[in-house]
């Protein structure tokens, strides 16, 4: 799990797809499905941002942000071994966190 406050100027459905296609390829996981994006924007007077999901054939990853607080939060959830400091690589050069912390379960 790994969150933080993103340093990035934005953070859109193509900023979600970016990173989770990048977690995707350096952590050479198999996708099985499309990458679903969702935003509660349109239902939701509490939370506005946008978020999505990889599956994976070892697991898969989602991704959260919070527009106003400009929070992201990540699981990655795999069968496969990896090693976490390549998922914070990721982070690290797509979005650029102001704050970070992360946790291996």
């Amino acid at each position: 799990m790994i969150e933080g406050l993103y340093g990035i100027e934005t953070m859109d459905a193509r900023g979600v797809t970016e990173v989770l296609t990048g977690l995707t390829q350096h952590l050479q996981m198999t996708p099985i499905a499309d990458i679903l994006l969702f935003s509660p924007d349109a239902v939701s007077e509490l939370h506005h941002g946008v978020g999505g999901f990889q599956a994976w054939a070892e697991s898969g990853c989602s991704l959260y942000t919070w527009r106003e607080s400009r929070l992201f939060t990540l699981d990655v959830y795999s069968c496969k071994a990896f090693e976490a400091r390549y998922c914070l690589d990721v982070v690290e050069r797509m979005l650029r966190p102001r704050e970070l912390s992360w946790r291996l379960v």
